[in-house]
Formats: C-alpha cells, structure tokens, sequence
C-alpha cells in the first residue's frame, strides 16, 4: 500500500495540471493527500473526498474549486466529519481484502498565518489549529478502535535539526501532540528524505503513522529527485511511504 501527500501549490492551470499528473501517474500511490489543491486537478483515483471549499487567510483564493485538502483513493471510501472543515478532512478507506483505514489530510498554520482569530505570534494559531486536530484524531481512534490511522499533509513545520521551517516552539508542540496521540512522524529526523537527499531543504509535510501500527513502512521518499523544488510543478516537494501491510 502507497501514501502520498504532495502540496500542489493550486494546480489551477491546465498547463501545470498536466505536469503534475504525469508526476503522479509516475508515483501510483494507493492513496494521495493533497493539499493547497483544486478540483480540476485528479490522480485519476475513482473515490474522493474533499475539505470545504475555498482556502482561508489567503485573499482571493477563496474560490469554490480551491481546497486546503482533498483525499483521493482507488478503493472506496466514506469521508469523516471533522472540527475544522476548510483546513482539514478525513476518510475511512476500505481496500480490497483488508481492514479499513483512516486517512486524515491536514495544512497548519504557517509563520506569520492567523487562524480563528488566534494570532501566528509565539505559536498561538499553530498551537490552537493542532489542539483541535488532535482531539479529532483522538476521536477517530475512540470510535475506531482497530482501524490503522494515518495524518499526512501540510504541516507549515520541520521535525529535523538543524530547522529548515517553523520555530522551535511549533516544533516541539507539534512532537508532544504526535507523540500523545501515538502517532510518529515518518519523515522526521533522520527519515526525512528531502534532507537526506536535497539539503539543507526539509520535510513541512509530513507523513505520520500509529507508533504501533501493523503496517511496516519503508523509508520515506521525496521527489523530483532534484536539489531543490521544482517550480514548474509545486514549490513543495512531494512525499510517499509504501506500507507492507501485517494482519
């Protein structure tokens, strides 16, 4: 099983949609979060689901057809609801003979980004945005008890040393929320593949899985495989983790 999480920076173009498919054509994930994203963009997946519509704290992106996060899978799904509708959404997804699973797509405040009113200064929004994501992943694994659960998306922070993105602060906020949830980042320290291969750039999305899981992951990979993002696609790089998965 393939999880893939790729910030496409919009993708409102078809010149830049098509570049981006044949990226994603390329990678064949299972399962694909995106973020920053539109609905004229597809992995060619036949189930989706998506956050609601437009994306706030961004002036004039605010458009029916922009998401924060959409969910595509080649098996069925059914979405979940969730606390923050616009920045977050989550789907149950039931493969072909296996157990289901969750899959939750985030973005998080960035530096400088308000959100509800709480302010970017000393990690306030950051801080908020995450607390109320964790109580839904909480939530999940309460009335989903034996279901594997997995948060990938934007997470607008790093979880390496020496820091790429983000503040000390948010980082260390963004480990104890991981870690109370029984959640471990797989593109964290020395698992993140961007610094691995294209330093000193680093993971801020990020692909997490249950410390405990079932599911054994193989480390981590970023592409393009080039130095730095390639504008042309997404000023992100986009991140996959290919699963083995234990009964």
């Amino acid at each position: 099983m393939k999880l893939a999480n790729w910030n496409l920076e919009r993708a409102a173009t078809p010149s830049r949609r098509k570049i981006l498919r044949d990226q994603t054509d390329a990678i064949a994930a299972d399962v694909w979060i995106f973020t920053e994203t539109h609905d004229d963009f597809t992995p060619g997946l036949p189930h989706a689901c998506s956050s609601a519509s437009g994306r706030d704290g961004i002036p004039g992106l605010d458009k029916p057809s922009d998401r924060w996060v959409s969910v595509y899978s080649r098996f069925p799904l059914e979405q979940l609801p969730t606390q923050d509708a616009i920045r977050t959404a989550a789907a149950r997804i039931f493969p072909d003979n296996a157990a289901p699973f969750i899959a939750f797509g985030t973005v998080l405040p960035w530096s400088g980004n308000n959100w509800r009113g709480h302010r970017s200064a000393g990690g306030a929004a950051f801080r908020e945005a995450l607390n109320l994501q964790l109580s839904d992943w909480k939530n999940l694994r309460r009335e989903y008890p034996d279901d594997e659960l997995f948060v990938l998306g934007d997470f607008n922070q790093d979880l390496v040393h020496p820091r790429y993105y983000g503040s000390r602060l948010n980082q260390t906020t963004l480990r104890t929320a991981l870690n109370e949830c029984g959640l471990v980042a797989l593109t964290a320290g020395d698992g993140d593949p961007i610094r691995r291969d294209s330093p000193p750039y680093a993971c801020i999305d990020h692909i997490c899985s249950l410390r405990d899981s079932r599911w054994l992951p193989q480390p981590a990979m970023r592409w393009p495989d080039t130095p730095k993002p390639d504008k042309r696609l997404s000023d992100h790089f986009g991140l996959a983790v290919t699963f083995v998965c234990q009964s």
